[in-house]
């Protein structure tokens, strides 16, 4: 069975491939701490509600592409969505080599999105759990 063809698994699928690239950028973000005038960056949360009510109302169960140029190729996104990291608006911390990332905020934000991702994952598997439960499957 393709699950994909399920809106709700879509907007999970697309959502894991939010948290996943954020985790990226976070990682990036503390591994320069110490480069002189990095800019912390991270990226915004598209609105998933509305990505879910466009799904269900749509013709298409696809999630829409995002480019930002006309020459970008259109597919291989492995969460359906691009991710564009932005630069963070400076703290009340700014070290003294313009460098503006605080590795205690860095490791709370990871630590959030981490929660969100196994969040995410495990409502994603207990889905599946159930469509298996439905169709007479054992679940493992």
């Amino acid at each position: 069975m393709d699950f994909m063809g399920i809106p709700l698994f879509s907007v999970m699928k697309a959502k894991l491939g939010y948290h996943s690239d954020r985790q990226s950028i976070l990682a990036q973000n503390v591994a320069n701490a110490d480069v002189p005038d990095y800019k912390a960056k991270d990226i915004a949360a598209p609105d998933f509600r509305a990505i879910a009510a466009q799904l269900q109302t749509g013709s298409s169960n696809r999630l829409p592409l995002s480019t930002t140029n006309q020459m970008h190729v259109t597919s291989g996104s492995k969460s359906g969505l691009s991710f564009m990291p932005t630069k963070r608006a400076s703290t009340y911390e700014l070290n003294p080599n313009g460098n503006n990332v605080v590795i205690e905020e860095e490791m709370m934000r990871i630590a959030e999105n981490q929660a969100e991702y196994q969040k995410v994952l495990s409502l994603y598997r207990k889905t599946i759990d159930m469509f298996k439960t439905a169709i007479g499957k054992p679940t493992g």
